[in-house]
């Protein structure tokens, strides 16, 4: 597990990545509340997000700093708010790429499958078959 302590006032918070069954757990824990959790199926992927969301903590401290106002659990909903907004946008990104490299590795068999097919007569192709 790999993790990292953040200080804001009176508040402690902690990142973590870690395994959790066949993939990773990404989050973030403010002061013993979950603030934020994420879930990912590659390893890469999961390291990717956890350098940035540590970007985004410490831009986030930055930018939007507690003042004597503000409630804790407003500012953690706030920064809750900011990190999935954050997330879904990765995902996004990843997505695309993976539709893309998919999209191109299909491309790809259907034009090798296109050449050997042309040898074939229809008595020796099969089919699946709906099991009874």
């Amino acid at each position: 597990m790999t993790t990292k302590n953040y200080r804001n006032g009176n508040s402690t918070g902690k990142a973590y990545l870690k395994n959790v069954g066949e993939g990773f757990e990404v989050g973030f824990i403010l002061s013993g509340k979950t603030v934020f959790v994420g879930n990912f199926l590659h390893r890469w992927e999961a390291r990717k997000w956890f350098s940035l969301l540590n970007k985004e903590i410490k831009h986030f401290s930055n930018k939007y700093q507690v003042g004597p106002g503000c409630s804790k659990s407003w500012y953690t909903h706030f920064l809750s708010s900011h990190l999935y907004n954050t997330y879904y946008s990765f995902l996004d990104k990843c997505f695309a790429e993976h539709s893309k490299r998919y999209q191109t590795q299909l491309t790809r068999d259907a034009k090798s499958y296109k050449r050997m097919s042309r040898d074939w007569n229809d008595n020796n192709k099969s089919r699946f078959l709906k099991a009874a």
